[in-house]
């Protein structure tokens, strides 16, 4: 296949995505990659720092299948595939088929679902990391069943090639003593975490954006440490005790690549109960769910793994057996690979 990738970030030259870790795949790849946007504001602000480099590469994407005969489109996540689906519909372009993978509809777009309709009119598969939004999806966005499907996430295994011995910020590190990570910046619910943690002696450690953090008390143990860059926050996962995930009352995907990229580390997890959470953590076996805006029960789950470090670390074995069972990069791309070959079969003539 001749396959158009739509992903935001860094890609190297020569690299493949996702499609590296099919090693005997020769697909021919083409990539439009959109640089990491400007993410300083939240809500309503993205509409200015945030989207427009998005629509840009969708009127990219729609110049460069106009002209170039590709056989499928795989979009990465919603913010790289909408703008560019709606472009479809709106100037009917029907081929090449358009998936879009990671797909959910938060923020900004959900206040407009009329033209998430519209524009979804054009893709033929969405791919979700939660099985609850198959229906959800269908309902709201009148989707049939034929163009919505769920996959688990997958994520990088970073412990192939980590080295502790390299650990930057070692000292600094060392001088913190025992301590939790909690990280991200999509629905999280910091202020929750603020009162569960005061007054303990749990010593935290969080990494979000400034937008995330606003107006949270943070009492004498918790540090924010700014946003961490990958490399520097990988440091922090290896040296934590255990990692939380604090959400917001969400009822899409969200937290998931952060909840794996803590199971990669070998590492239990305290985490809100939410569709992602749901989906990837078992509750007693890799780590503990607590109800949205609990702050008694994150308070004692957070205790009793902090308390009881034998706990964690059997936790924490757990989910590392899961996340190479069955949420290694590898086992997505295989997964991602299998529906790219049905969309492009079923466009056949």
């Amino acid at each position: 296949m001749k396959i158009l990738f739509l992903i935001d970030g860094e890609l190297k030259p020569g690299h493949r995505w996702i499609w590296k870790y099919l090693p005997s795949n020769t697909d021919e790849l083409d990539f439009l990659v959109t640089p990491g946007p400007d993410d300083r504001f939240q809500k309503w602000g993205k509409l200015f720092s945030y989207y427009p480099v998005f629509w840009r590469a969708g009127f990219q994407a729609l110049r460069k299948t106009q002209k170039t005969d590709y056989d499928l489109v795989i979009a990465w996540e919603g913010k790289n595939g909408f703008p560019y689906a709606f472009l479809r519909s709106l100037f009917g372009q029907k081929k090449p088929p358009l998936m879009i993978v990671a797909f959910n509809i938060r923020g900004v777009i959900s206040h407009f679902l009329g033209l998430a309709r519209f524009g979804l009119r054009s893709v033929s598969r969405v791919v979700v990391f939660t099985p609850g939004e198959v229906e959800r999806y269908q309902k709201l966005l009148s989707l049939s069943p034929s163009q919505i499907c769920y996959i688990p996430h997958g994520w990088y295994d970073d412990m192939e090639w980590y080295d502790p011995a390299k650990i930057r910020k070692s000292d600094a590190l060392a001088r913190a003593g025992k301590f939790i990570l909690a990280s991200g910046r999509s629905f999280r619910d910091y202020e929750t975490l603020a009162r569960a943690v005061d007054g303990t002696e749990v010593n935290v450690k969080v990494s979000g954006r400034r937008f995330n953090l606003a107006g949270v008390d943070f009492p004498s143990n918790m540090e924010a440490t700014g946003w961490l860059a990958y490399r520097e926050l990988q440091d922090y996962l290896y040296q934590s005790h255990f990692y939380v995930v604090p959400l917001q009352p969400i009822a899409f995907a969200g937290g998931d690549s952060s909840l794996l990229h803590a199971m990669s580390f070998g590492k239990a997890v305290v985490a809100t109960r939410a569709p992602s959470t749901e989906t990837y953590l078992e509750h007693g076996r890799t780590g503990l769910l607590v109800e949205p805006g609990d702050v008694d029960g994150m308070r004692d789950a957070i205790l009793r793994l902090w308390r009881n470090p034998d706990e964690a670390i059997q936790m924490g074995k757990e989910a590392r057996r899961r996340f190479e069972e069955k949420h290694t990069m590898a086992k997505l791309a295989e997964r991602v690979y299998d529906i790219a070959l049905e969309v492009h079969g079923a466009g056949k003539p």
